[in-house]
């Protein structure tokens, strides 16, 4: 068979067929790293993550190669098919078939990362960025909002002043933030009332990866959010446009350097950083939802420990589609979660198609099981 297929090719078809066939091994090897990169902690070894972090353009790579082959009629079309076979769990945590349940008593929760209210297209102040940022929180009207990179957006006025008249201006009579430090800018703000947890736990104590809150919706439940920002990348969007535009050896050699020594300080220090969050949580009575920037993809060491830990991705349960929540340069990242625990039954969830910030608000509507 395989001599027959030789002979119907002419030297340029057997030279495509071979060329195919190395690309279709080196998806497959990229697949399974992106796939494994789940189980490995970054702190042992960290050269993986790049590839649960290209995971999208890996299967896409894959998709093309195995169309090619397909078209050409090659046998060796079973290593592409092995490489999409390979995909399948990272398919389950990236893509979303899920649909929305209609449900009485919901409640509604927002993630949005503001960005410190600097607009992705670098013309919008900061002021006209906030009252963006303000009519699409009335629009999508949630109960519980979590902001992360919440700064001030007026001159002259300080960052607490700036929280309060979002509050006042949003409609939520609630907020709570750490008034000491307020790393990253986490800022819960609630149409119900909201108490800090207790100081004996981790967040009590208030490290620098986020906050947590009991809130009481009356009727509708009692339950804890977290409000969550890990380390981001660092990464700037001149270095992207320059590993991307530039010809020069020189200096994508000195950039690739540059950028590899930031994803290994980040993948690390946020494995460190979610370890003492999952330490430091505290002993609750109510249901948890635990939302905000985590700054990894779903083939990631961190998201393996989430669900290890009991927690649900409810954008899997009652999502659809990818759902990107990245909108910088870097195409197809989800980074951004509402994660909850068992006790909880995810609704609806949704991604708002609104590019102020360089992420996109995620919605949930919940209610207590």
């Amino acid at each position: 068979m395989e001599e027959r297929e030789k002979g119907r090719r002419g030297f340029f078809g057997r030279l495509l067929v071979f060329v195919l066939t190395l690309l279709a091994l080196v998806g497959l090897v990229a697949m399974a790293l992106s796939v494994i990169n789940g189980f490995i902690n970054p702190r042992n070894f960290i050269w993986t993550t790049v590839f649960g972090l290209a995971f999208w353009e890996i299967f896409i790579f894959n998709v093309v190669v195995f169309l090619l082959l397909l078209l050409l009629w090659s046998r060796k079309v079973w290593i592409a098919v092995l490489a999409l076979l390979v995909a399948i769990p990272g398919l389950k945590r990236s893509y979303s078939f899920g649909h929305k349940v209609e449900a009485p008593s919901s409640v509604r929760i927002m993630s949005y990362n503001v960005h410190n209210f600097d607009h992705v297209d670098g013309k919008t102040d900061k002021e006209s960025m906030a009252r963006l940022v303000m009519d699409k929180v009335q629009e999508e009207n949630p109960d519980i909002l979590c902001c992360q990179e919440f700064s001030a957006f007026k001159n002259g006025v300080t960052r607490p002043q700036c929280i309060d008249l979002f509050a006042k201006a949003s409609g939520y009579p609630y907020v709570y933030y750490n008034k000491k430090r307020n790393y990253g800018g986490n800022v819960v703000f609630s149409k119900y009332p909201v108490e800090k947890v207790d100081e004996d736990s981790g967040f009590g104590q208030e490290n620098t990866y986020g906050i947590m809150v009991s809130v009481d919706a009356g009727e509708k439940g009692k339950f804890y959010v977290a409000n969550v920002h890990l380390l981001s990348y660092m990464i700037t969007d001149n270095e992207i446009e320059l590993l991307v535009g530039s010809a020069e050896r020189q200096n994508l050699d000195t950039l690739g350097k540059t950028l590899l020594h930031k994803l290994n300080f980040a993948f690390q220090r946020r494995s460190e950083e979610l370890q003492r969050l999952l330490e430091g949580m505290p002993s609750v009575d109510a249901p948890v939802l635990m939302c905000g920037d985590f700054n990894e993809p779903p083939l990631s060491y961190n998201y393996n420990q989430m669900r290890k830990a009991g927690f649900v991705d409810t954008f899997t349960e009652v999502g659809r589609g990818i759902k990107p929540t990245y909108a910088g340069k870097l195409p197809l990242l989800r980074i951004d979660y509402i994660w909850s625990d068992m006790a909880v039954t995810p609704l609806h969830f949704e991604r708002c198609r609104f590019k102020a910030s360089d992420h996109y608000p995620i919605l949930l509507d919940f209610k207590i099981k």
